[in-house]
């Protein structure tokens, strides 16, 4: 016969024994990190007032190399018209050697701040990629890794946007370095047709006659009385010298 007394006592003393806790629940956290919700909003406000700024800082930039570019353009031009004045006015003998001599002249100039112009661009390209690769390589602030808890639309898109501003820096400094450096061959090629050329001197033995001595350098990677550096581009027309090569000189040890 069934002891219904104790079947009872037996179902009581299940219902009060506490159930025991999962394995991962068995341990108390080492450590909890507190929610701040004022500064999770402070940050998010600054997040949004950084790209706003940056946004502005990108547009001026924008603008900036945009007005250098038609200034270059329209020097261009200017260039054109007088390099056709002088052909015309050489044919009609009109123009004086000298006086070509001295366009000659400016116009290097005009080739050398196209060639700074050029480096210019360059180095702001190598500065904004080493700007990124830092970024990537850093740990990130607080904020951004808040961002990624967003959800995936407003996340994808904050990020989006970050690189999209970035990515349209680099494109139009390299549209404009790749103006810029058009505009200074197509000026070089002009030059050429005149017989107006560079002086080739890197790696060249150093000639008094066409090179110009800025500096002596010891070093075993040139042997003595070699160009190891170009510092000044120097040009020639025809047979004569319109500026010297101004250059560093290898020179022997002892």
């Amino acid at each position: 016969m069934i002891d219904r007394q104790a079947l009872f006592e037996k179902f009581l003393a299940v219902l009060e024994t506490p159930p025991p806790l999962p394995e991962y629940l068995g341990e108390q956290p080492e450590s909890v990190t507190d929610f701040d919700p004022y500064q999770m909003v402070a940050e998010w406000i600054a997040l949004r007032h950084e790209l706003k700024q940056q946004g502005k800082l990108f547009q001026a930039s924008q603008n900036t190399l945009q007005i250098a570019l038609e200034e270059l353009h329209s020097e261009k031009a200017y260039l054109q018209a007088q390099l056709a004045t002088s052909k015309s006015q050489s044919h009609s003998h009109d123009l004086s050697q000298a006086d070509r001599k001295t366009l000659w002249r400016d116009l290097i100039g005009v080739v050398d701040a196209l060639d700074r112009a050029c480096q210019h661009w360059q180095e702001q390209i190598e500065s904004l990629d080493r700007a990124q690769q830092d970024a990537a390589n850093h740990p990130r602030p607080f904020w951004q890794r808040w961002v990624q808890l967003l959800t995936p639309s407003d996340r994808d898109r904050t990020m989006s946007s970050t690189s999209s501003s970035v990515s349209d820096v680099r494109d139009v400094l390299v549209s404009d370095q790749q103006g810029v450096d058009l505009i200074r061959r197509s000026l070089l090629d002009v030059l050429r047709q005149r017989q107006v050329v560079p002086i080739a001197a890197q790696g060249k033995p150093f000639d008094p006659k066409t090179m110009y001595a800025v500096g002596r350098q010891v070093t075993t990677e040139f042997p003595e009385n070699t160009v190891m550096q170009e510092v000044v581009r120097g040009y020639m027309w025809e047979s004569q010298i319109l500026r010297e090569a101004q250059v560093i000189v290898a020179a022997k040890q002892g």
